[in-house]
């Protein structure tokens, strides 16, 4: 009896645990602030987002944003793109801004695909034309996509500061930096794993099954994300072209602009 007392506490520390875990991963807002730009709003289901055409037959964005806000809080990125010609999708998961739900890795998964299948079969935009682009927590969103659809001819792939992994994160924040040979980095990945299960976002299990051309962009400014741990992902994607600028926050994007626009053009 005693040992089924105590597996039921276990269970219910481990429940509480995961919650508070997801509620460190995930941080949306509702509200949305106005967007300058002449987007269009998408509504599929659950999920809402924004869209403005790409101009003179230019690929089309579809990005993938970060763990905390929704599309409103970026329009930045929409800002250093549009000028270019370039379309912009942005999309909110599920409980961000005004789309209904609640955030996990599942439905961020499923949502990417809605995402990507919305952009060809309800916007009709061309495989050649759309680029997937994924920004911080995005980025295993954008993963995820690109792995779903290798056998679809999408242009491209952008991952700007991706990560290893949620437990890799919680690691580099604790010890703040990425060294995953230290003891102490090695004993917190341990301890903060099961409680980060359900959301533990292993992004090195996706770069093996990448067939479209990757741009991974990382900043030595980045104080998020330490960019050691981009460069460790990128170690596992076959021909993937790098960017390692020496400035540029976390949260901005003029710095990707140029070799995003440079490398996309490369492709054609």
């Amino acid at each position: 009896m005693l040992y089924v007392i105590l597996l039921i506490v276990v269970v219910i520390i481990w429940s509480i645990l995961s919650r508070v875990g997801t509620y460190i991963i995930f941080r949306p807002q509702k509200k949305r602030w106005p967007l300058q730009l002449p987007f269009r709003a998408l509504q599929h289901g659950k999920l809402t987002g924004v869209y403005l055409p790409a101009t003179e037959d230019r690929p089309t964005l579809v990005f993938f944003h970060g763990r905390g806000g929704n599309v409103s809080h970026f329009e930045n990125f929409a800002h250093t793109y549009a000028p270019l010609g370039y379309g912009i999708i942005m999309w909110d998961y599920r409980g961000f801004g005004l789309s209904k739900g609640c955030p996990n890795q599942a439905h961020l998964e499923e949502d990417a695909i809605s995402m990507v299948d919305y952009t060809l079969n309800t916007l009709k935009i061309a495989p050649q034309n759309i680029v997937l682009y994924g920004h911080s927590l995005g980025n295993a969103a954008a993963l995820f996509a690109a792995a779903n659809y290798k056998n679809i001819p999408l242009r491209a792939l952008v991952l700007q500061s991706p990560f290893l992994s949620t437990p890799d994160m919680a690691a580099s924040w604790a010890v703040h930096a990425y060294t995953p040979k230290t003891l102490r980095y090695r004993l917190v990945r341990l301890l903060v794993t099961p409680f980060l299960w359900f959301n533990r976002f292993d992004n090195t299990r996706l770069t093996s099954n990448l067939t479209l051309p990757v741009l991974l962009c990382i900043s030595k400014e980045d104080v998020t994300l330490p960019w050691q741990q981009s460069a460790k992902l990128a170690d596992g994607i076959v021909g993937v072209h790098r960017f390692l600028s020496s400035k540029g926050g976390h949260d901005e994007f003029a710095w990707t602009g140029c070799e995003v626009d440079q490398f996309i053009q490369t492709l054609d």
